[in-house]
């Protein structure tokens, strides 16, 4: 007869948090990354060739939804930049940690359960900002978009994301049975992302029917709410593109917010029910 703990983080002793100690984990997170170059191609070599990408086609003089297609791009790829950074690297590293027993021997130590989760998450979102922080200056510099028009909403949408990319991350590692496997379970996410979150193709020229599922999966929120922040104009599915003030931008996002903050609750409670601290048998 064996006994086991919660699959999430329950009660205070659990709840406690060191900013400290979540740096630390945070940047052993990191180095291990770099030391791992499967991993490291993943999650910078991928979003690095879209920005080249980005850089390759800019003054192409082809247009998407009113602007210039590679502008439009690259205000999606703020959005689409969480799949490799937060959510294929957060759900590989967990899954190979608990079947390392490297999880384990960290929780049984003078960690809380929140820290052990989130010095990994607070890596994963750091080097996500740090992409970000990339794209802005290409966007500035090279594509002549200019600074975001709305900083706050803009943070608030890559925070939210991030949020929602780890818990779902989380969730996803405790159903994978190895890190090798992890590159086939992201997949569905990964490809999703890709055709029906609007982030380089909008979703007001496509069915009814696909624009239903679009609308519902978790980057289109994301992709939505970043695009309308920075350009200041109204890039909601359906929106009429037009120039808005502060205001009026958070108001046409509060679906979006809505979605993502529906999906932050629904990922919070698959984290709880999926994910596994000890490894998988059989």
């Amino acid at each position: 007869m064996t006994t086991t703990r919660p699959a999430m983080p329950v009660g205070p002793a659990a709840a406690r948090v060191d900013l400290r100690r979540m740096l630390r984990l945070a940047r052993l997170d990191l180095t291990l990354m770099w030391r791992n170059r499967t991993a490291m191609f993943g999650v910078l070599g991928i979003p690095a060739f879209f920005s080249a990408m980005l850089v390759v086609g800019s003054g192409n003089g082809n247009t998407t939804a009113g602007i210039d297609a590679v502008l439009y791009t690259g205000t999606g790829d703020l959005a689409f930049f969480l799949i490799f950074a937060v959510f294929i690297h957060l759900t590989t590293g967990f899954t190979a940690r608990r079947e390392e027993l490297t999880l384990k021997r960290l929780r049984s130590g003078p960690l809380s359960d929140l820290e052990v989760l989130g010095g990994s998450v607070l890596g994963a979102v750091l080097m996500y900002f740090a992409q970000s922080a990339v794209l802005v200056v290409i966007i500035m510099a090279v594509l002549d978009g200019g600074p975001p028009a709305d900083p706050v909403l803009l943070l608030a949408g890559m925070l939210g994301g991030a949020a929602v990319c780890a818990l779902l991350a989380t969730a996803l590692s405790g159903v994978t049975s190895t890190a090798e496997m992890a590159q086939f379970t992201v997949l569905p996410m990964l490809l999703l992302s890709m055709g029906l979150s609007g982030f380089m193709f909008p979703l007001d020229g496509m069915p009814t029917a696909v624009q239903a599922v679009g609308q519902v999966a978790p980057l289109t929120p994301v992709v939505e709410i970043l695009r309308t922040a920075y350009l200041g104009r109204d890039y909601t599915v359906g929106g009429d593109h037009g120039t808005l003030g502060l205001v009026e931008g958070w108001t046409v996002c509060v679906p979006s917010l809505l979605t993502l903050a529906a999906w932050g609750v629904v990922g919070a409670w698959l984290a709880r029910r999926y994910f596994r601290w000890e490894p998988r048998r059989g």
